[in-house]
């Protein structure tokens, strides 16, 4: 996070923390995956990745919950950039 994150309190920065958290865990995954099926990857870092998959994929599955709970919320603005990010996420 950096400096301009701070303004955010309350529900608008759990939204904040959780949008960010979710985006990174996806692109994380999507290159673990990749690295799965790449044949120059080492033996390894393949096992190493098996054994992570299923926790990142629980992560996510955890963290789409809580956003999509903070989302109900009646009090943030739809028009906001982490309001914009969590709903792309969720799609």
């Amino acid at each position: 996070m950096d400096h301009l994150d701070s303004g955010y309190v309350g529900l608008e920065r759990a939204l904040m923390v959780n949008a960010k958290t979710l985006d990174r865990l996806v692109k994380d995954h999507t290159e673990a995956k990749k690295k799965m099926d790449d044949k120059s990857v080492e033996n390894d870092k393949k096992t190493f990745l098996k054994a992570q998959i299923p926790k990142m994929e629980a992560e996510i599955k955890d963290v789409k919950k809580k956003l999509a709970d903070i989302l109900e919320s009646e009090e943030l603005d739809p028009r906001g950039e982490y309001y914009l990010l969590a709903e792309k996420l969720l799609k």
